[in-house]
């Protein structure tokens, strides 16, 4: 998308392109004509294919002071409209006071400036979920009476500005400490300009959010914080109240982002370092031959491949889906992703970008039409007939080859977000003339009973894997890999399931396929519903349940745990529910349960940590989770880590010499490890596919 190449701009262009700095009169590049006001939700945003994203215009002026607390906000921004598949507009405002006056005329669709959230802002506009939270600190010079207490702020004159939320705490602040005075500064004033103004001298004293002062104290040594006024205020993007599908989105993008920080990552690693990471990433496409989500489970042959090739090197995997096929190669490059599994046919073109493991399928690629078309036999034949593929595909280079040599052949492309597979039901349907593809696909496209037939054979081609050029290990243990499985009982299987089997066939064109109906199973309204209650992810709700039930509201463990979200009677008891086989019944005390887990850890522990923590503990008991993280401490761990840590610790737990010093004794430990990572994995490829799906 358009907003993907603002960091590679220079700040002039980033002021030109990007920013309407509509309270800004000399601003370079600033149009003649302000930016057309609009209302509306998602639906009309997705219309325009914009998002307007308000933000203070120091954004861009006090980058290098503010990067790391600035960037943040900008990276949300980016990275929700890249979410929501829309073009960034930033709309820059120098008076702070009139941010919610924007938003609520229609100047913009959202605000991401560090707002935090008070009652008389939330009188006006909707939060989002947190994405962070600040404690407020005291601003003053260095002196030997500097206040230690609330009370001890008496006569002490504290400046901010009127529409920041300073000024609603320097408010309830009288309440305590009467003689407080307030004074309001030009709501042109940055409070970075305030903190300079206390430096100087020219104020006595402001307040300042902590994560704000951590990235600048450094530059104002005679400056000190000898109060905290509040702690854990909540910060939030701004949204009309009316914009509920918009808030919906949002609140999701924000989840994804607390709960898959690794995610966010980019790196180049080779072998080795990917087990550093303890993962590989897939790059790879939602359809029938790759990859796709059926009733909740992650199936498809390269799937089923590249996961036993993960286990057999230790590692996780992860599901990368970028929103076309041609930017496959560049999320590779970039360090998104770090191995391209997604039925790529070897070519030169190919082998330019990257470096390509050994064929692991042999194919035909094939000419494709409609199983009553006749007199197609060869190239001479496709004189003025119009041929559909995408741009990036390799069957275009082919056809680019022949356009010369067959007279009137037509090339018409396709979006590069089109699946073959839906190519194929074009031509079947009559919407496309012809198409090439390769033979597994129409052999799969043909067990489903779509009236298509090859009309004759182009050329033999071979599949691989790409890798980037620079890992020679990741490549050689591909290879290797392939030249064991290649043939093998396990590969001869997979590609039975998944091109000759009719059930299966039939699964990955039915409704319960994720990404064609973005529904992860039928309970989804219900799991929206609580989980929203409880302010948790609905997509985290589904991965646990499908872990718990396979989604059957019957299921009961051989433990007696029942339902849906497998509940204990006796813990539903406790919680107030009884029959946990009805499925709103069975949902509402599971996410009722995990979120008394979830507050049971103390909110500094990162959030998705904390989920971590108690998904653990949902499994196997909070205690023996106190126990593995007090252990791990002991190991020289990090008890505030799951993965690699605390996880750690609960294997040690079965085993005698440990578990006998654990106040909760002996623990199964690997149910829980396995439990947390299984569900961790499956909300990551939920999140990953449905974003896809749109």
């Amino acid at each position: 998308m358009f907003v993907r190449y603002w960091l590679m701009l220079s700040i002039g262009c980033l002021i030109g392109l990007f920013i309407h700095c509509s309270d800004a009169p000399g601003a370079p590049d600033a149009p003649d004509a302000p930016p057309p006001k609009y209302i509306g939700d998602l639906p009309e945003l997705e219309k325009r294919g914009v998002l307007r994203v308000i933000v203070p215009e120091d954004l861009i002026s006090h980058m290098p002071r503010q990067a790391e607390q600035v960037t943040l906000d900008y990276d949300i921004a980016r990275d929700l409209a890249d979410a929501l598949k829309l073009d960034l507009v930033l709309v820059a405002t120098k008076d702070y006071s009139r941010m919610l006056e924007k938003l609520l005329a229609g100047e913009g669709d959202l605000i991401a400036a560090s707002l935090t959230v008070t009652p008389g802002r939330e009188a006006q506009v909707a939060f989002s979920l947190p994405y962070y939270f600040v404690d407020e600190y005291l601003i003053m010079a260095k002196s030997d009476r500097l206040p230690a207490t609330i009370e001890a702020l008496n006569d002490i004159v504290i400046s901010t500005r009127q529409s920041s939320s300073y000024y609603e705490t320097l408010l309830d602040l009288k309440q305590q400490a009467s003689s407080v005075r307030i004074h309001t500064v030009p709501e042109t004033l940055t409070t970075a300009d305030i903190v300079d103004s206390v430096a100087n001298g020219t104020y006595e004293a402001t307040i300042y959010d902590s994560n704000f002062w951590n990235a600048i104290s450094g530059d104002y040594e005679n400056l000190a914080t000898p109060i905290t006024i509040t702690e854990d205020r909540p910060v939030g993007l701004a949204m009309r109240p009316g914009d509920t599908r918009l808030k919906e989105k949002v609140d999701e993008f924000l989840h994804a982002r607390a709960l898959t920080p690794h995610l966010q990552e980019t790196y180049t690693d080779d072998l080795e370092g990917l087990k550093k990471h303890r993962r590989l990433r897939m790059i790879t496409r939602n359809n029938a031959m790759t990859y796709f989500i059926h009733r909740g489970r992650q199936v498809g042959f390269e799937y089923e491949l590249m996961k036993k090739f993960t286990k057999s090197q230790g590692l996780q995997l992860d599901i990368v889906i970028p929103d076309s096929h041609g930017e496959m190669m560049s999320y590779l490059q970039a360090g998104q992703g770090d191995v391209i599994a997604a039925a790529m046919t070897i070519d030169t073109e190919r082998l330019q970008e990257a470096a390509m493991t050994r064929p692991y399928i042999e194919m035909e690629e094939l000419v494709v039409v409609r199983a009553e078309e006749t007199g197609i036999s060869g190239w001479q034949d496709m004189a003025g007939r119009t041929v559909h593929v995408r741009e990036s595909s390799s069957f275009y280079q082919t056809l680019q080859a022949m356009q010369d040599s067959v007279a009137g052949l037509k090339i018409a492309i396709l979006p590069d977000d089109m699946e073959t597979e839906e190519i194929l039901e074009g031509v079947a349907e009559g919407l496309y003339d012809i198409t090439l593809c390769d033979s597994n696909l129409l052999d799969t496209e043909r067990a489903y009973g779509r009236p298509l037939k090859a009309a004759f054979s182009i050329k033999p081609t071979h599949v691989g894997w790409a890798v980037r050029k620079d890992n020679p290990n990741l490549l050689a243990a591909l290879n290797q890999f392939i030249e064991q499985e290649y043939r093998s009982m396990f590969y001869n299987m997979m590609q039975r399931r998944y091109f000759k089997n009719t059930r299966t066939i039939s699964k990955a064109r039915d409704s319960l396929r994720v990404d064609l109906s973005s529904q992860l199973s039928p309970f989804d309204s219900l799991v929206k519903t609580y989980a929203k209650r409880f302010d948790l992810d609905w997509r985290l709700i589904s991965a646990q349940m499908y872990q718990e039930s396979r989604f059957d509201p019957n299921a009961v463990s051989w433990v007696g745990a029942q339902g849906l979200m497998q509940v204990m009677p006796r813990t539903g008891a406790e919680i107030g529910f009884t029959d946990l086989k009805d499925p709103e019944t069975g949902i509402h005390a599971g996410v009722k349960y995990l979120h008394m887990m979830i507050d049971r850890f103390d909110p500094s522990i990162p959030m998705n940590v904390r989920v971590h923590f108690a998904l653990a503990s949902y499994n196997a008991g909070y205690g023996h989770v106190l126990d593995a993280r007090r252990l791990a401490g002991k190991m020289g761990w990090d008890k505030g880590q799951w993965f690699g840590h605390v996880e750690r610790a609960m294997l040690l737990l079965a085993k005698p010499q440990y578990a006998q010093r654990a106040r909760y004794g002996y623990c199964r430990g690997g149910e829980p490890v396995q439990y947390v990572r299984n569900i961790q994995n499956l909300y990551e490829a939920y999140v990953e596919t449905l974003n896809a799906a749109g």
